[in-house]
Order: structure tokens, then sequence, then C-alpha cells
């Protein structure tokens, strides 16, 4: 295997049976977490890691909760009175000191801000997908299957009887808007979206036919610019339904509201005076960095005053706009997870969506994002707005993450803290390219 740490990680499990005692191999005297290595960056939480769990160990399990990026707390099933020959149950107290972050969660006194961290979570879930089912005429055909399970959302995939699958979502409350947004703009006539079977308002879940397609990842450059494109044809076609939009959630990032979250956001000094350490992937700021951010705030200002006297209209806004989030069909392309619709700059979609391009690629999408506006806003007036709207395109991120980070609390911070970091860093080489050279984001 690999000893490259970039494609090479161990799992660090705690499995925990349902009397609360942990799967332990005795090592030099002391109780060893189990360790799995996947060739990987970060190892999967989902069935993919379960999966290998009851080929390696013989245990059925399920994702508990993830507490930092490679330690993740599993339930084992009904038959976690066996284990491997080699190991054993321990109390949690024979745990504590292997893992900063294990012992956080071993000592924690409150309960998890996520419902979906909590034991019988999985098992109500199920319930409500096999009710839900049935109450349409169809029935799992197989185990329910976790796709993703972290501080942001749980997903889980079911297989139906009458072919495919259905997925059910979890979202905390900030959230919770995605469904009534996506059905709000399937309803506009402007290509194919997520279908929504049944939404739980009471437990922030809701369920959800598979969209099926290619993810645009792995479509040439033609097809992926085509997605840009069809992200300005929905933008499009919500001018002048801002009001509808936020009746249904969307977040409101008007300009008044951004130059008020542009000036609480370079005073979080709780984030930039922050050192360097695990849960930020030692990302912390250096002192040139954080004085450069600081003096920010009067240019940021005026470009937003300056794109506000642009004139654009105020249009939905993706927010999380990658190109995981777009599918290639035959019916269109569908753009998915409207978690963080917002009713603001068309443009600053262009941020997300530019994340990892090459200058050739920003090149491209850029062109054409500018081309599908050009019967509606004159091109050199859309170039301008980028030019002047990229550093806030990158500010718009650190929002969204900053906003995620508090949400979820200093337990599951690690997820956001180093994104956070790096979206600051490409806000200050944006702000330093004043005639825009680079499309591209530059590191």
């Amino acid at each position: 295997m690999s000893t490259d740490p970039a494609t090479s990680v161990d799992a660090v499990l705690a499995i925990r049976a349902a009397d609360g005692r942990y799967l332990a191999r005795w090592v030099g005297g002391s109780p060893a977490l189990p360790r799995l290595p996947f060739q990987m960056q970060y190892p999967p939480m989902n069935s993919e890691l379960t999966d290998r769990v009851r080929v390696e160990l013989g245990l059925d399990t399920i994702v508990l909760e993830p507490v930092d990026f490679t330690t993740v707390v599993l339930e084992a099933g009904p038959t976690s009175g066996s284990c491997p020959s080699d190991y054993g149950w321990v109390s949690a107290e024979h745990l504590l000191g292997q893992q900063p972050a294990l012992d956080l969660w071993l000592t924690r006194t409150e309960p998890p801000r996520a419902s979906w961290f909590t034991p019988g979570w999985f098992g109500r879930a199920e319930q409500f997908i096999r009710w839900e089912l049935g109450s349409i005429g169809r029935r799992p055909a197989g185990p329910l299957r976790q796709v993703k399970h972290w501080s942001m959302s749980a997903v889980l995939r079911c297989r139906v009887d009458t072919g495919g699958d259905v997925y059910l979502k979890a979202v905390s409350p900030e959230l919770a808007r995605e469904p009534a947004v996506t059905t709000y703009l399937g309803s506009l006539g402007v290509g194919p979206f997520t279908q929504i079977l049944v939404t739980s308002e009471t437990d922030g879940w809701w369920l959800a036919e598979d969209f099926r397609g290619t993810e645009a990842e792995m479509v040439p450059l033609d097809r992926r610019v085509d997605c840009i494109r069809q992200v300005a044809r929905i933008q499009r076609a919500t001018i002048g339904r801002t009001e509808e939009l936020r009746a249904r959630g969307a977040i409101c990032l008007d300009p008044a509201t951004l130059a008020g979250r542009i000036t609480e956001l370079l005073a979080r000094n709780d984030l930039w005076a922050a050192p360097e350490k695990p849960s930020n992937r030692n990302r912390g700021l250096s002192d040139d960095e954080r004085a450069r951010l600081r003096a920010l705030g009067p240019r940021l200002q005026a470009d937003l005053v300056a794109l506000t006297a642009l004139d654009l209209p105020q249009t939905v806004v993706h927010r999380d706009l990658h190109l995981g989030n777009a599918v290639i069909r035959e019916d269109g392309i569908l753009v998915h997870d409207w978690s963080f619709a917002t009713v603001s700059f068309p443009l600053l979609d262009l941020g997300s969506w530019l994340h990892d391009a090459t200058e050739e690629e920003a090149r491209c999408y850029v062109d054409a994002y500018v081309d599908e506006w050009s019967d509606e806003i004159d091109p050199r007036i859309v170039r301008e707005a980028w030019r002047l709207g990229k550093p806030l395109a990158a500010v718009a991120e650190m929002l969204k993450l900053v906003d995620l980070a508090d949400a979820v609390g200093p337990y599951h911070e690690f997820s956001w803290l180093p994104m956070i970091y790096g979206w600051c860093r490409r806000l200050l080489n944006a702000a330093a390219d004043v005639d825009l050279e680079t499309q591209a984001w530059r590191m």
C-alpha cells in the first residue's frame, strides 16, 4: 500500500456495543482502537466504511458520529456480544488518552446538535422510509445504505422493488429550505430538478427520487460548460421572483446585508487570530495574512458599492455550486442540493464553480456564463461585475462556511475550519488581482 499521506489514511474506529462498551485489542497491556487503512485522503464516513468492518472484523455496524478527520464512532448491531478472537469489549474509560477528539466525545455532557448522531436515529429513519414507501405502493428491496454522515447532513439510500433508489436526507433547521426551494424552482419550467416525494418538517428530513444521470466531473469540458449555462438560465428564470424564493426559506444576501456581514466577518478574531491546530489542519493565518485580511474592509465595501451600482438583478444563488452538484441527463442538466439557496448577485455562483478549475477551464466557464446573460445584460457589464465580484464571491463562501462552523459547534467545526482558511487565502489572492488577470483561483 502507498505510504503517501495524501492518498493513504487509517480510519480509527470506536465501535460501541449496546451495553456501552467498546471494541479494543490489547497491545502491550493496553487496549488499542481498531484501525482500517484506506487509499484515499480521508476515510469514508458511510457504508463503505461499515462494509470493511463487516468483512475484516465480522461486525454489523452503522456510522454514528465522526469526531475528527479520521476517528469515527460506530454503533454495533444486535450481534455485538461476539467479536474477533483477538479483540475484547472494554469500558469507555479504557479508551481515554488515545485520541484527543474521542476523549472530548466520551466526556461530552450535552446531547449532539445533529439528531442523526443520536443512537436510534437510523432505526427511526428506516421506519419512516418503509412507511412512506408503503403509502405509495412501494417497498424496500435491499438494506439501507449510508451515503454521507457528517455534521451538515445525513443521507441514506434505499433500493426499491419497482427499480431504482430513493434517498432520505436529514439536515439541521438552518438548511431545511432545500425541498421547498427545489420544488419551487422545478415549477419554473427551466429544466429538471430533484423530485421530492415527502417531507417531515418535525424531523427536518425528506425523501426524494434518485435523479440519476452522470455527474459533471465525469464529462468533457464542453458538457461542464453547459452546466454553468444552465445555472445562468435558472438564475434568469428567478428575476423578479425574489419574494417567492424568500418565502420558501432562501437566505437574503442583498447589498445592505452583505455589507454588514463583511464587517462582522473581518472582526472574527476567534478565527483569524487562532493558532494552527489539528482542528483547522494547521492552516491558521500568518501575521502577514491576518494583516492583509483586516486591511481589506474598505476595498470590499467599495467593490460592493460599485457592483450594486451596475444594477444587476437579484436572483437565486446556489452557493454550493460544484461539479458534484450537477448531473447530465437526457432531459437536461439537473442542479441539485439547494441547501444554501440565497437571493443575491447571480455571479457569486461563479466563485464556487471555479473552485478546482484550471485557468483554461475557468475562462471557458466565465465566457459561457457571460454569453448566457448577453441578451439580458450587456456582456461588458457582466464582465465588470465579475471583476468586482470575484473577491465578494470568496467572501460569500467564507460566510457560508463560518455559519456552518458556528452552527455545528466546537465538536464538529473541524469539518469547516480548513475550508474557511482556504477561501480566506483565495480572497487575498483575488483582491490582489485588481485587473482580474486570472479567472481561476490562485492558491
